[in-house]
This record gives C-alpha cells, structure tokens and sequence, in this order.
C-alpha cells in the first residue's frame, strides 16, 4: 500500500488478502487491514481507478453471506465453493481471469501490451523513465484517459530517457566515461556528445570518437535518429513548444516512437557487446598536431580528452600530420625517463580525420 500510494501509475490491479493480524491485538486475525485498504484504493479515484480483488482461504470471521454484503465479490484461494450448479464464492482460477478481463479494458493496460519490449527494458532501467514513456504512449492511444495532460513539460521527459539508456550503456562501456560528468555526486550525461560517439562523429567537445574515421557503431537508422531527437528534445525542454511549433502533441508522438526504436537498438546491441574491455579499446582519443620548438624529433598531439592533452608520437610518422586532425588508433605508455612525465603516452598509430582521411 505504501508503494501504491506513492505513485499510482504502474498499477494495473490490486489483490487483497481479507485478513491480517496485528500484533498489538494478541495476533487476533481481524478485517481492519482490508477496510483501510479498500478506502485508500478509493481515495485514488480521482487520480486512476485501480480495480481490486479479494482473496482469501476462508472469511471465517464471518459467514460468507455476511462477508459478502460487507466486501461484496470476494474469491477463495482454492477451488470455487459450489452449491449444487450455484457458485457461491469464486475460486482463484476465476480471479486471475476476472482480474485479466477488467485490466483489458483498461488504457494504461493495453498501452503496456502494445509497447511490452520497450516497457520492459526501460522498466529494468529506470523506473520513473518507463512511466514516463507510457505516460504519453496512453495519451497517444487514448487521449481521453488524461484530458489535461501536459504535451510542453514532456519532450523533457523524453530527455531523461534518453539519459537513462545512455547511462546504461555507459554501465558496459558501450558508452564510455568522457561522456559521463560527475556533478555535486550526482551523474551528469552529455547528451550531445553521446549521440556523436555513437554515430561515428567526432565528440570534440571532450575529445574522443569510435574507432578510426570511417568507423561507427550505431546504423544508419539509428543515427538519423539520434540527432533529431537529440536536438530538438534540448530544444524544447527549455522553450513552449506552443509557441514554435504548429502542433506540439504530434511532434512529442513522433519521437516518443523514435526514441521507442533507439530504446530496443540500444539494448540488443547491449546484450550482443558485453564485454567492457573490448568496449573501452574502441573509444580513441582526437587532436591536433602541432611542432614541439625545442624538440625537433617529436610533434605533440593536443587533444581536450582527459589525461591526453600531452601525446607524444614519432616524427617519422606525424611530421607530414601538423596542424592536421587526428585519430589516435594505437597507443603505449612512454617509457623514456627524461620525456614520461612531460608527455606520459606515446601514439604510434595515428589517422588524419581530413575528408580524404589520409593514410594510417
């Protein structure tokens, strides 16, 4: 009961045992439990009718007539209690297919069914996002089951989705930790540069990409996808979108179902890539590359990736490189004692990110 009370919303039933027993009364069995419960189930009426159900071994604090007029149905765990060809009291193979039958009926329901991969992998996730997605899938599908549903405040929610998913991947490395920025203890995604990683695109901002400069891990699709619902989410998480767009519902329709898409990409390519190593190697650092005036044999990489801003790498293969983009593929700890504390990594494979791409 605290939990429903706390936030009504995945609740598609309620089951009731008809007796507790409280200790402060000698552990009397008593019905005081399920009063309470039924009137606070009640009191939820004006926020979602949640249908409950009774059950019971045997209401043997009263007769079942009794029972009956004061709880009205009620269902026996067991068999149904016959008389003659007359059911007197249901059994609890009938609850479960009454109870099926009165949530079909209901809009959060069957909004659950349709949307059953996603809601399960976004339940596992984060909770409060799941809730969230259902939230305007209902009013998508049944507009009448929240009249006063608020469209401006919900492309944020769709914000936070997309946050909860990428932490997850961040969980396996998929999306690595550069992305991740730890704020007052609590974790911070970039959005932005998330959606670049994934598709292939320079995150320059913290200085990283996936793999080499043709490589990309999410599919065309995907990353057609990623950027609009990117954009625009952001966008309209801080303005109305009343006031710029024609018709506000239909556009947080369209990428609630876009993001539906990316939920289930994301997670099958999860559960195909667990092993975080392999995960973490694929995320390669980018910069530039400049001449270092008082060491003719070595260029330096500057890049804004953490713990890379001072690369070295060999003249011979970087010379031609300056001034020029760069993708570092390889890499090793320099060991030379009089430059590893001054420039800790040496790059021994480099890639320019030119439109030509260069050579390796």
């Amino acid at each position: 009961m605290d939990r429903l009370l706390k936030d009504e919303r995945p609740w598609d039933a309620v089951i009731l045992d008809a007796k507790a027993y409280n200790e402060s009364e000698n552990e009397t069995a008593n019905l005081k439990g399920l009063y309470e419960a039924i009137k606070q189930i009640e009191g939820l009426k004006m926020k979602k009718s949640i249908p409950y159900f009774v059950l019971t071994r045997q209401p043997d604090l009263l007769d079942n007539d009794t029972f009956k007029e004061l709880i009205g149905d009620f269902y026996k765990k067991g068999e149904a209690e016959k008389e003659g060809d007359i059911v007197k009291v249901k059994g609890q193979e009938q609850l479960i297919e009454d109870l099926k039958a009165k949530v079909d009926g209901y809009s959060r329901y069957r909004v659950k069914e349709l949307y059953k991969d996603t809601v399960e992998i976004l339940n596992q996730v984060n909770p409060k996002a799941c809730e969230n997605i259902l939230d305007i899938m209902e009013v998508m599908h049944f507009p009448a089951a929240n009249p006063k549903f608020n469209y401006d405040e919900s492309f944020n929610s769709l914000r936070k989705i997309l946050e909860s998913i990428f932490k997850e991947a961040n969980k396996y490395q998929i999306i690595p930790d550069e992305c991740i920025e730890i704020k007052d203890d609590e974790d911070k995604v970039n959005i932005s540069q998330c959606v670049h990683y994934l598709s292939g695109k320079n995150a320059d901002v913290i200085g990283i990409r996936y793999g080499n400069a043709t490589e990309k891990l999410a599919p065309r699709h995907i990353k057609d996808l990623l950027f609009p619902v990117q954009l625009l989410t952001n966008y309209l998480s801080h303005e109305y979108a009343q006031k710029y767009v024609a018709r506000p519902k239909d556009l947080l329709f369209g990428l609630a179902l876009q993001i539906c898409e990316i939920v289930l990409w994301l997670d099958n390519y999860i559960n195909n890539h667990p092993n975080k190593d392999y995960n973490r190697k694929m995320c390669k650092t980018i910069g530039i590359v400049e001449n270092i005036e008082d060491n003719p044999t070595i260029c330096l990489i500057k890049s804004k990736r953490v713990g890379h801003e001072k690369s070295i790498c060999l003249s011979t293969k970087a010379k031609g490189l300056v001034g020029k983009r760069v993708v570092i593929l390889k890499e090793e700890l320099n060991t030379n004692p009089k430059t590893k504390e001054l420039y800790p990594i040496f790059a021994t494979q480099l890639q320019s990110l030119e439109k030509d791409f260069g050579s390796k």
